[in-house]
């Protein structure tokens, strides 16, 4: 797979009903590709947000002793957002409240798997 693949995953998770936005960042903050619903354009701070809350996140756990970090879960009072490590990269996914992530898992192990073969 390629870019042109991952790019083609995320449009078609953002597709699904319930699903507002997915991107894939890097590590230092760099955006990898990203999709929404609302934004006509993607906010230039956003990637750097996502690595810091992953960072961030990953820290936590490491000071608190529980291990690695698997995803990291953000839940507001409109949605949730779930980010995850694939690799050395950080997929996210936001999502309208009441959307079940399991129903989405078969979009999501195709991004997954987009950016596995990218790296």
């Amino acid at each position: 797979m390629n870019g042109s693949e991952l790019e083609l995953a995320l449009k078609d998770l953002v597709e699904t009903e319930g699903v507002n936005a997915s991107a894939v960042v890097t590590r230092e903050g760099v955006m990898v590709a990203f999709c929404n619903k609302h934004i006509p354009e993607m906010v230039s701070p956003f990637s750097t947000v996502v690595a810091m809350m992953t960072r961030t996140a990953e820290k936590c756990t490491r000071l608190l002793k529980k291990g690695e970090i698997e995803e990291l879960i953000a839940k507001a009072d409109g949605g949730v957002v779930l980010t995850e490590k694939s690799g050395e990269l950080i997929f996210l996914v936001a999502v309208d409240k009441g959307v079940d992530f399991e129903l989405l898992k078969p979009q999501r192990e195709k991004v997954k798997a987009a950016i596995r073969s990218m790296v």
